[in-house]
């Protein structure tokens, strides 16, 4: 699973962690592709519309906000939600906005559970989706399983402040019902796990987790005024670098992770990279026009093992396109104008 670091929270972590440490200079290293592979200009202004979203998906219309599930469900919700994650017959969610981010779980009919906790932002997700992690004050951890009865808490990783949780590796986080257990990996100043075997240490040869599912983990392990460096990890040994490519969220089948640009800043990404996850070569690259008419994207994951669901903007309208290993593109939901305040009026469902 992965929970992809979004642009402006990641850039605004690059910038406390390079006002803070000294990195030298990187050569950009590549995966063993020569960056050439087939692309398609980023334009999404007028497009086929295909099937509706596989995932959940959230929709604020009208004053009113609902998940859409992936079942037909409509949910509604709180209008400031900005994270969530199916979990049994209902939703792990997350709301942040002029309050700082608060974690719940909500049924299927939008009844909020018994808990609300104060946390920091990112849902990590387990491969499977049957466990969901979050993130608080000093670093404390819990999860949430079983229809969202269940809820754990781990080992505080050793943060000051409120941690990020980005993934989880492991689908049942009980030491009572499983000999693995699970592991989640959180991030502050630099990204640590903790276990549910109470292990509580550095993340592996990265500086933060950028995402992880199954037995590839990912992350940036330098940061300078120009960019990022990152490595991609398989059993927790390292298979490729890059300088050109931060990661975000990794294929249902482990075979592609995409690469957005390893280097955050302005209103939002214009290019997106299809990479393979055992060696970075590029399968597909979605690039920006010189000219301007090509959309910008705030969040990106995968609809199944060749489409990826991604939230653009383009021409003061927002829409969720879905796009193809091979290419291709379509509108999962079609355009809609966009307001004053360029609020995105649609978020995905963390994977």
């Amino acid at each position: 699973m992965s929970l992809p670091i979004r642009a402006p929270l990641l850039a605004a972590t690059i910038a406390a962690l390079t006002a803070s440490m000294a990195f030298p200079a990187t050569s950009a290293v590549t995966s063993p592709d020569s960056r050439s592979a087939p692309s398609t200009r980023f334009d999404v202004s007028d497009l086929e519309t295909g099937a509706p979203p596989a995932l959940a998906w959230v929709e604020r219309k009208a004053g009113t906000t609902v998940i859409h599930g992936s079942g037909g469900t409509v949910t509604p919700v709180p209008k400031n939600v900005r994270e969530l994650a199916p979990m049994g017959s209902g939703f792990v969610i997350q709301t942040a906005g002029k309050r700082a981010p608060r974690t719940r779980w909500v049924s299927a009919d939008g009844t909020p559970g018994r808990h609300t906790w104060r946390t920091g932002y990112g849902l990590g997700v387990s491969a499977k989706g049957k466990a969901v992690a979050f993130s608080g004050k000093r670093g404390k951890v819990w999860s949430i399983d079983q229809e969202g009865d269940r809820v754990l808490r781990f080992s505080p990783v050793p943060i000051k402040g409120k941690g990020q949780a980005v993934t989880v590796s492991g689908e049942d986080c009980s030491e009572q019902t499983s000999i693995s257990g699970c592991s989640i990996y959180v991030n502050g100043r630099r990204g640590y796990f903790t276990s549910s075997h109470g292990i509580v240490d550095r993340a592996p040869k990265m500086r933060l987790v950028s995402t992880g599912r199954g037995r590839y983990l990912g992350g940036i392990t330098k940061i300078s005024d120009t960019g990022t460096c990152s490595v991609m990890l398989r059993r927790w040994g390292a298979v490729w670098r890059t300088c050109a490519n931060r990661f975000s969220d990794i294929s249902t089948n482990n075979k592609h992770v995409l690469g957005i640009p390893a280097y955050g800043d302005g209103f939002g990404p214009t290019t997106l990279d299809l990479l393979k996850t055992r060696n970075g070569s590029v399968v597909h690259s979605f690039t920006a026009s010189r000219r301007g008419n090509s959309a910008t994207y705030f969040h990106e994951v995968w609809e199944d093992a060749g489409h990826v669901l991604v939230v653009t903007y383009q021409a003061d309208q927002w829409a969720i396109v879905r796009v193809g290993l091979d290419g291709s593109m379509e509108y999962a939901v079609p355009p809609r104008a966009g307001g004053a305040n360029l609020a995105s009026p649609f978020e995905l469902q963390t994977r």
